[in-house]
């Protein structure tokens, strides 16, 4: 078994690295931190009480928010169980910009929640489910160029933050 974790630890390592290095420029410099902020809990806070006050929305706001805590909940309970440190703090030659966080990495909740807002809106509203997926895959590949995450904490935060909308839509509303 520590074999098989010590093989996806490097390949985690290796991914992380495309992402934290090889692409990194000037624009991206500027334009990933502004990203990342849309999977933050104020973001998601801003989204819902906007799109509450829209007639046309309020259900969207009201999924979004469920799919939001849900979620949240269970990343919150799976990185203190799992507690597996940041990747900036145990790796040499990663970029890292400072950004609010906590200590633990997995899954990554700045993924979790977009990945909930956007699985939200893309079945609410299909026309551009696309966008608000892009703009969720955005802020996971954010995480990774920040060197906050890992690859199978955004891969985490991505399945819970689609299962639990998925969840919210087909079973609950």
């Amino acid at each position: 078994m520590n074999a098989f974790l010590d093989r996806i630890h490097r390949k985690d390592v290796s991914i992380l690295m495309i992402f934290n290095n090889s692409i990194r420029c000037k624009p991206l410099d500027i334009l990933m931190p502004i990203i990342t902020y849309m999977g933050s809990a104020a973001f998601g806070t801003i989204f819902c009480i906007i799109s509450f006050f829209y007639l046309r929305t309020r259900i969207l706001s009201i999924e979004t928010a469920a799919s939001i805590i849900l979620s949240s909940l269970i990343a919150r309970f799976i990185k203190i169980h799992v507690s597996r440190i940041r990747p900036y703090i145990t790796l040499k030659n990663l970029y890292t910009k400072k950004i609010g966080i906590d200590n633990y990495s997995f899954p990554s909740g700045h993924t979790t929640v977009a990945f909930s807002i956007g699985t939200i809106i893309a079945l609410n509203t299909p026309a551009i489910g696309f966008f608000s997926i892009l703009a969720a895959i955005a802020v996971g590949i954010s995480r990774m160029y920040l060197g906050v995450h890992y690859p199978t904490d955004v891969f985490v935060g991505m399945i819970l933050g689609t299962l639990t909308s998925l969840s919210i839509y087909f079973f609950i509303f």
